[in-house]
C-alpha cells in the first residue's frame, strides 16, 4: 500500500485532528479491486464469472455505486495505515468526516477527530526510597539441594522386618473397581510407586502407609470432582492392593567422591558454593526485579491522570485474553473458563479490570516520563531486540525483523524499549531501603535500615 500522507493537530481535551491524503495511484487500485469483486459475485448473461468488463460492471451498478462501495472497502485500512504512519494511539472510536470518491484519477483526502491517552502529571520520580528486600541464601537451603541430588542417584535397597512409609518405594498389584464394575485402565501388576509422591488420587498412598511385605488390604476412596474423565468425578473407588517388595533409597554420602561422581566439581565444598551463589544470583535477579516494580508502581501512584474507560476496558480484555491462553497451555479450554458460574467470571473480571487501571497506568507515567527526559529509541536498537527474540525462539532474524516490519510491529518494540529504559532511569535514581526476608516494614528495628546511595 502506497503511503498516506499526513498532518496531525493537536486539539484540547486529550484529541487531535488527523488529515489524510491517499494518493491517486492507491485510490484507483482500491476502485480496480472493488471492481473485481464485483465482477466475481455477479451474474450477467453472456459473460463467465470473473471475466466481465470493466465498463460493463460499472454501467450495471453505475459509478456512483462502484465508488461508494470501493470507499467502503478501503476507508478502514486507509485510516489505520493513516494512524500508524502519525503514531497516533487512538482511545475509543474516532469521528471521521469523508466525503465519497468522486475521482479514483485524482488524490482523496479525509480526516478524523480522534481522542488519544492522557497526559499524566507527574509528580516526583527521582531519589525516592524504595524498599529492597535482601538476597540471602541459608545453609539449610544448600543442603537441601545436595540432598536433593543425594536422592536421585541413590540406590534401592529390598528392606524386610518392618512396614512402609512415606518415602519408601513399594511394588505392588492392584486393581480397582467402580460400583462393582473393573475400572478401565485401573489395575497393574508389579507397579512401583513413591509413598508421598502423590502420584495416585488423594488417599491411595496414604492408605498404603503402614502395610507390610506379602499383606493385602482393600482401600475405598473417592475421585476428587475435578478429576478427569468427568464421568468419574466425585465417584467411589475401590482398590484390592497387594504389598509385594518394600524398597528404601541408599543415599550415597555428602562427600569428595560424592562431588566428583555427579558435578563437575572435585570437591564437596566447592559444589556448596557453586549451589549458593547461583541460589544467591537468582534471589538477586528476583529481588532487583521485584525493587523496580515497586519503584515504578510508587511513581505512577504519585502521578496525577484520568484514565478514559475505553483504555481500561481495551486492556482488561487483552488480560483476560491472555488469561484464556494460559488456561489452554495447561489442557484446559476457552469453555472451561467460559461455562463457570458468572458471579466467578464477574470476580476474574473485576481483577481483569483492577489489573488494568493499574497497568495503563504505568505505561501512560512511563511514557510521560520519556518524554520529559527526551528518551529515545534507535532503529538499530529495535532492530537488536528482534535479532535477540529471534535467537531465542530459534527464528531467522532477517525474516523475523522483516515480517515485524510488514506487519506494523516496529514501533510497538520501540515503545517497549523506550519504556525499559524509563524504568533503568527510574530504578537507578531510587534509593533502596534494604529489607530481609520475614522483616516487616513498619516494625520497629534496633538500627536504621541500610540505604544504598546511588548517584
Amino acid at each position: 500500500m502506497a503511503e498516506i500522507r499526513t498532518s496531525v493537530t493537536n486539539l484540547e481535551d486529550d484529541k487531535v485532528r488527523l488529515e489524510a491524503q491517499v494518493p491517486a495511484a492507491e485510490v484507483k487500485k482500491q476502485v480496480d479491486s472493488t471492481i473485481r469483486s464485483l465482477g466475481r459475485d455477479v451474474k450477467i448473461p453472456g459473460f463467465r464469472a470473473g471475466k466481465i468488463p470493466r465498463q460493463v460492471i460499472v454501467s450495471r451498478f453505475g459509478l456512483e455505486a462502484v465508488m461508494s462501495q470501493a470507499l467502503q472497502d478501503a476507508l478502514p485500512g486507509w485510516y489505520e495505515q493513516a494512524v500508524m504512519q502519525a503514531n497516533i494511539k487512538p482511545v475509543g472510536q474516532p469521528d471521521i468526516e469523508f466525503d465519497e470518491i468522486e475521482d479514483e484519477d485524482s488524490d482523496y483526502t479525509f480526516s478524523a477527530e480522534i481522542s488519544i491517552p492522557p497526559r499524566p502529571k507527574v509528580g516526583k520520580y527521582t531519589g525516592l526510597e524504595v524498599e529492597k528486600d535482601v538476597a540471602e541464601v541459608k545453609d539449610d537451603e544448600v543442603e537441601a539441594q545436595i540432598d536433593d541430588m543425594r536422592r536421585r542417584v541413590a540406590a534401592l535397597r529390598t528392606v524386610e522386618g518392618r512396614a512402609c512409609a512415606s518415602g519408601d518405594f513399594v511394588v505392588i498389584d492392584f486393581t480397582g473397581s467402580v460400583e462393582g464394575e473393573p475400572l478401565e485402565g485401573g489395575a497393574a501388576k508389579d507397579y512401583m510407586i513413591e509413598l508421598g509422591s502423590g502420584t495416585f488420587i488423594p488417599g491411595f498412598e496414604e492408605q498404603i502407609e503402614g502395610m507390610e511385605q506379602g499383606q493385602s488390604k482393600k482401600l475405598t476412596l473417592t475421585f476428587p470432582e475435578d478429576y478427569r474423565p468427568e464421568d468419574l468425578a466425585g465417584r467411589e473407588v475401590v482398590f484390592d492392593v497387594e504389598m509385594k517388595e518394600i524398597k528404601e533409597r541408599e543415599l550415597p554420602g555428602a562427600d569428595d567422591d560424592f562431588a566428583s561422581e555427579n558435578s563437575e566439581f572435585d570437591t564437596i565444598a566447592e559444589l556448596r558454593e557453586d549451589i549458593r551463589s547461583r541460589f544467591l544470583k537468582a534471589r538477586e535477579d528476583a529481588a532487583e526485579q521485584v525493587f523496580r516494580a515497586r519503584v515504578v508502581s510508587r511513581v505512577a501512584a504519585d502521578a496525577e491522570v484520568e484514565i478514559p474507560d475505553p483504555m481500561i476496558d481495551s486492556r482488561a480484555h487483552e488480560l483476560e485474553i491472555d488469561f484464556i491462553n494460559q488456561l489452554q497451555s495447561r489442557g484446559l479450554t476457552a469453555d472451561d473458563y467460559m461455562s463457570q458460574p458468572d458471579e466467578e467470571r464477574e470476580k476474574f473480571r473485576e481483577r481483569f479490570r483492577e489489573q488494568a487501571v493499574a497497568s495503563v497506568r504505568q505505561e501512560l507515567v512511563l511514557n510521560a516520563i520519556a518524554d520529559i527526559e527526551e528518551i529515545e529509541v534507535g532503529d538499530g536498537e529495535v532492530e537488536q531486540e528482534i535479532r535477540e527474540t529471534a535467537e531465542y525462539t530459534g527464528q531467522d532474524p532477517e525474516k523475523l525483523i522483516e515480517k515485524t516490519r510488514e506487519s506494523h510491529h516496529l514501533e510497538t518494540i520501540r515503545e517497549g524499549l523506550r519504556r525499559r529504559k524509563v524504568m533503568d532511569l527510574l530504578a537507578g535514581k531510587a534509593i533502596p531501603v534494604l529489607k530481609k526476608a520475614g522483616q516487616d516494614a513498619g516494625e520497629e528495628k534496633e538500627e536504621e535500615p541500610k540505604k544504598i546511595i546511588t548517584p
